[in-house]
């Protein structure tokens, strides 16, 4: 009889022999023959697409001064597929870099090979992270995850100029300001590329063929002198915070060639810095329209200018009032009994009076046609998002009441960009120039300034705007020593947005206005926003304009005692018959900034751990105390100038590195 263990041994093995052999088999065909499905499954493992972002272009000052760089930054990445005993490191890394455990540990147990646990970690969430031991002292971290190096974008400045700039979202799209509006020359081309993951899938290979695709942004150059930009935000932050105001906006201006040197509002923010109110962040010399008050009545005097009326014509004042369609029209004071007042007067007085008497003698037709020929109801493309193009109404719907009403500044809405091109017209004989905010890229076609007014007539309101800052004008206080000014005040009610009339506390101080007879021909606007107590503008937005005026003499070296040229070409224009009009306007006067300060420049050199910009020091030897400032203008320096003179020595030396808040010491002698 047969043995029952040995056939039933047998009858084992033959079955492990033909399930090994299965196995040997299936092993051959998936090591030998093809199949789609595993394929697939490795390429997906294995193999990947990867975004590789061009770094972003800068933004620079027209000296070439950068406003907006790029900084290396490092984020911290995860594969929890990877990551073990997840919920005792959920609660490491919400201690090392400030995160909610219950959120943390959500992100770990997602169900993906890829995920962001914190981006733009902080030098001191990275030391968190070593002194936690999640970084180990060779730099290598807790198998799962990984530090992933990426740009920042750095305002190096902060506060500077931020409302032009505007800023970027983490991933360095634009959101606000010329980061918007140039984001596609800024952000380059991102390109998609293969790349192979290694075994925690994180990219190691990249396809470099496609990878040299990538183009980096291009740079921007904007027309903002950034000297002279922090001079004025210092003023206007003074001048807000003197009045107790909601707000306040100061833009400088080449009138000759549009160039904005400086655009400043307050309150103000920093871009470095997330989270900040739209209401900070906005840019009201373009995106916010209102009344602009008496400042409208030299558009009105050249008006009536260019319809062949005389600064000498005269108009009764009805001593104080006058009725129009049933509504009464006052002085803004009612001790003001204004009788008989010439053209010149009635500017230099701001007479509500005269100037609607003067709107309903010019007629609606003309005025309104001088209104859109000014560029009010249009946007003035200076290139900023959110520009508003104001409203003038229209001409059909025009009655008595509202020309006389426009006449003195109520019933449209503008901007304060669309003023200051306005004025432009008045300091630099008559033409129309297209504000401008960019050098780079430079414009496919250059729109050129369009004749507005005789040169006769822009003299004219020049010299009644003069009449202002004289000691009987309104706008006294915005005279400086040694300088001529012309220029308006206004002071505009608002208009309560919950009873639609106009508000009796609620005001918009302004003055617009420029020097004369200089050669480089600027003109500056000023605004205070709903100030406290005092509110006038002769009070609040006239001292403004001063203190913007010396800073703007001081960067661009404008001369003290202006030529005589000026005052003989007026009267020569007054005397003639015929108006003097020039062919073209002169951008020869559209000078740059002194040459003398043109050698000795800060250049940005790099950033600290702490966020702080380092700068390069330049030889100042040979400046004048004034030519020095000019340079070190823009920085929280500490300046010690011991002397006088011109520049012997300094301390740091040419070529050091300095940060913000550091000390800079002059000593100054005269030459020998």
């Amino acid at each position: 009889m047969k043995n029952p263990y040995k056939l039933r041994v047998t009858l084992l093995l033959v079955a492990c022999m033909l399930v090994s052999g299965a196995i040997l088999t299936k092993a051959a065909m998936v090591q030998i023959a093809s199949n789609p499905r595993l394929a697939q499954m490795a390429r997906r493992q294995f193999q990947s697409k990867v975004l590789i972002r061009p770094r972003r272009g800068t933004v620079l000052d027209r000296h070439g001064e950068p406003l907006a760089i790029n900084a290396e930054i490092s984020s911290i990445a995860a594969n929890p597929a990877k990551l073990v005993n997840k919920r005792n490191l959920a609660r490491l890394l919400s201690k090392a870099i400030d995160l909610p455990y219950a959120k943390t540990l959500q992100r770990l147990q997602e169900k993906r090979e890829f995920i962001w646990i914190k981006r733009h970690l902080t030098e001191a969430e990275l030391t968190r992270l070593r002194k936690w031991h999640i970084i180990d002292t060779d730099g290598d971290l807790v198998e799962g995850l990984w530090i992933v190096r990426e740009s920042k974008r750095v305002y190096p400045h902060k506060e500077l100029a931020a409302h032009i700039l505007g800023d970027v979202n983490i991933d360095l799209e634009g959101l606000e300001g010329i980061e918007l509006r140039m984001d596609e020359r800024l952000r380059g081309k991102v390109v998609s590329v293969s790349a192979v993951r290694d075994a925690f899938g994180r990219p190691t290979f990249i396809d470099a063929e496609a990878a040299k695709d990538v183009q980096d942004g291009e740079p921007v150059q904007l027309t903002i002198d950034a000297s002279l930009q922090f001079a004025i935000e210092q003023e206007l932050r003074t001048a807000v915070e003197r009045a107790q105001a909601r707000s306040g906006s100061v833009i400088v201006m080449d009138a000759v060639n549009g160039d904005i040197l400086a655009m400043a509002n307050e309150p103000s923010f920093n871009p470095n810095l997330k989270g900040t109110p739209a209401d900070k962040r906005r840019n009201r010399t373009v995106t916010d329209g209102y009344e602009p008050g008496s400042t409208f009545k030299a558009v009105l005097l050249a008006s009536a200018l260019s319809k062949g009326m005389k600064l000498t014509d005269v108009i009764w004042g009805e001593r104080g009032t006058f009725t129009v369609q049933g509504k009464r029209i006052s002085e803004a004071e009612s001790h003001e009994k204004f009788e008989w007042l010439s053209l010149k007067k009635l500017l230099m007085v701001s007479s509500n009076v005269a100037s609607a008497k003067l709107a309903l003698k010019i007629g609606a037709d003309h005025y309104y046609d001088t209104l859109r020929a000014f560029g009010f109801g249009s946007k003035t493309d200076v290139g900023f998002p959110g520009e508003i193009s104001g409203r003038i109404p229209p001409k059909k719907a025009w009655q008595p009441l509202t020309l006389a009403n426009i006449g003195f500044g109520q019933g449209v809405l503008v901007t304060r960009m669309q003023m200051l091109r306005a004025y432009a017209a008045f300091a630099n004989g008559g033409w129309l120039v297209k504000p401008r905010l960019f050098i780079l890229p430079e414009p496919a076609k250059p729109e050129p300034p369009k004749r507005l007014l005789s040169q006769k007539v822009a003299d004219q309101v020049t010299e009644a705007l003069e009449s202002v800052t004289s000691k009987d004008g309104t706008g006294g206080k915005a005279a400086l020593e040694g300088f001529r000014v012309a220029g308006k005040t206004g002071t505009a009610q608002m208009v309560d947005p919950h009873t639609g009339a106009y508000s009796r506390s609620k005001y918009i101080a302004s003055f617009i206005g420029f020097p004369v007879g200089t050669d480089r021909k600027v003109v500056i606007l000023t605004s205070i926003e709903e100030p406290r107590g005092i509110y006038y503008g002769s009070e609040t937005a006239a001292p403004l304009f001063r203190e913007s005026l010396n800073a703007v003499a001081v960067r661009l070296g404008l001369p003290a005692e202006p030529a005589e040229i000026d005052t003989r070409r007026v009267l020569a224009a007054e005397k003639s018959s015929a108006p003097a009009v020039q062919d073209q306007l002169d951008l020869n006067q559209a000078k740059p900034i002194p040459a003398a300060t043109a050698p000795a420049h800060l250049t940005w050199n790099s950033s600290s751990s702490e966020g702080q910009s380092v700068w390069r020091m330049p030889s100042l030897a040979g400046l004048t105390a004034r030519e020095a400032i000019r340079v070190l203008q823009g920085h929280r320096f500490k300046l010690e100038i011991q002397g006088s003179g011109i520049v012997q020595s300094q301390e740091p030396i040419q070529g050091s590195l300095l940060s913000e808040n550091d000390s800079v010491r002059l000593v100054l002698a005269e030459p020998q």
